[in-house]
């Protein structure tokens, strides 16, 4: 199955005349060579992309196909793909724009490919301990009274929707996202984000409508953000670290 077969099964202006050259790849595929889709897959990613770059108009679907020798279907494989991705927007009669690729965008992208990859839960579960707790240091620093706010009134619906396991699995997973966002590193928010939100698929491994269990959780990340409040940050990674392990035991059983 190829990248492109895979992720389709996991997500379900006056023209400006340019010069692009060509590269060796693209020339490749304008002989009678046999066409491999996750390489040309790629090889579109890039076009569209240095087109963007340049400042011009992007190729319509049948000037990629030409431009590669190859069918519009596959083309318009690759591009349902980029469009998924969030990486290129496709309107009717308005052609193809390239998005710009905020902090968002790319735990997006980056949580796509981990979907493709197949990884295994126990990798994500030690990446996301390694991450969180050592992040810990800087959002102590970094916390501003806006996100204490954010993250008290996530943790109330929690409490708030404490039987209904989808609701408060849901702002727990917010409670953390703001901690993430508090550390103010851009590059550890785009990849935890990613990881984060890979957790919203364990949702229906946790107790199902059991208020006690979301309680407890709320419980301890008010002891986690009183230890902030106060500066604390070595009692900050103990507490944050106890939480997440007792998840993830529950997540490994």
């Amino acid at each position: 199955m190829t990248l492109v077969d895979k992720f389709t099964r996991a997500s379900r202006a006056a023209p400006i005349n340019i010069s692009l050259k060509v590269t060796a790849l693209e020339q490749n595929y304008l002989s009678d060579a046999p066409v491999d889709e996750d390489t040309l897959f790629r090889a579109i990613h890039k076009h569209i992309l240095r087109q963007a770059k340049a400042g011009g108009r992007i190729d319509t679907e049948a000037e990629i196909a030409e431009r590669f020798n190859v069918t519009r279907y596959k083309v318009r494989k690759a591009l349902a793909v980029l469009s998924q991705m969030g990486i290129v927007d496709r309107a009717p009669k308005r052609g193809m724009t390239v998005n710009a690729m905020g902090p968002k965008h790319l735990s997006s992208q980056i949580q796509v490919q981990m979907d493709i990859a197949n990884f295994d839960i126990r990798e994500f579960i030690e990446a996301r301990l390694l991450i969180e707790v050592n992040i810990i240091p800087l959002c102590v620093r970094r916390m501003t009274p806006a996100l204490l706010g954010r993250l008290d009134d996530a943790i109330c619906r929690i409490e708030l929707n404490a039987g209904n396991t989808h609701e408060a699995d849901r702002w727990d997973r917010e409670f953390h996202l703001i901690l993430l966002e508090s550390c103010g590193n851009r590059v550890l928010q785009v990849f935890s984000a990613a990881l984060i939100t890979y957790f919203e698929k364990t949702t229906p491994r946790l107790p199902q409508n059991d208020p006690a269990f979301f309680m407890n959780i709320a419980r301890q990340e008010r002891e986690l953000l009183r230890a902030i409040q106060h500066g604390d940050e070595e009692e900050a990674r103990a507490l944050l670290s106890k939480h997440l392990r007792e998840q993830v035991d529950l997540l490994s059983a």
